[in-house]
């Protein structure tokens, strides 16, 4: 049960425009074990798949009942429900600066994704197998929003569309998503478990930058 509530927390950071599921995740002292449960998912199938389940039923329901929450406060409390979010982000920052002292990655990592925030569309935006990898990516990298990537791609709407009507949801969509998301994951755990093993320190820093950014991203919406 400890582990179903810690993924609806997750989950709903996941659904906030501008926060982060993945730090949630890092501040409930979790984070690491759900990159190695990942990475492990081939190697200790039974304990990583009973872990990750939990955790994954948690979000679900998260998602499902909260993205018509977030959606009924961005359409009528638009200002006050993003002052919120930004408070929520901000909490995560003093976690962040006591894990390194390499501000300038910070800087580097915070420049990077703002650009890429703020490049123009492409048009493989549309593919679902895409936006599938994007929200795995987002998901497992601490301090990258999906919901700030989706906002600033256009795609926010479509996005809460699929969790809000998961069950009604074209399958043409749902099954190129839901193997977009499941490569990605592999992949960027992958990524992610390495980037911690070697480099914990610039990690943490590079989370920081795109943490920061995201808080911007939000506040200067275009």
């Amino acid at each position: 049960m400890d582990l179903i509530i810690k993924g609806f927390i997750i989950g709903i950071g996941k659904i906030m425009p501008g926060v982060s599921g993945s730090l949630l995740a890092i501040r409930l002292n979790i984070y690491e074990n759900i990159i190695y449960a990942i990475n492990n998912i081939f190697n200790n199938f039974y304990n990583s798949a009973i872990y990750l389940s939990k955790l994954a039923i948690g979000i679900i329901l998260a998602i499902v009942l909260g993205s018509h929450a977030i959606t009924f406060l961005l359409n009528n409390y638009y200002h006050l429900t993003i002052f919120i979010f930004l408070i929520l982000i901000g909490t995560g920052i003093p976690l962040l600066l006591k894990e390194t002292n390499k501000y300038y990655i910070s800087l580097i990592s915070f420049i990077i994704y703002f650009l890429i925030l703020y490049m123009p569309k492409l048009d493989i935006i549309n593919n679902y197998y895409f936006i599938g990898f994007i929200e795995a990516t987002t998901t497992i990298i601490p301090g990258i929003s999906g919901t700030a990537i989706f906002m600033s791609l256009g795609l926010y709407d479509d996005l809460l569309s699929i969790f809000t009507n998961i069950y009604t949801f074209p399958l043409d969509k749902i099954i190129p998503f839901s193997i977009g998301l499941f490569i990605g994951t592999i992949i960027i755990a992958r990524f992610t478990y390495y980037c911690f093993k070697n480099y914990r320190h610039h990690t943490y820093a590079s989370i920081l930058g795109l943490l920061l950014a995201s808080m911007l991203s939000i506040i200067i919406k275009r």
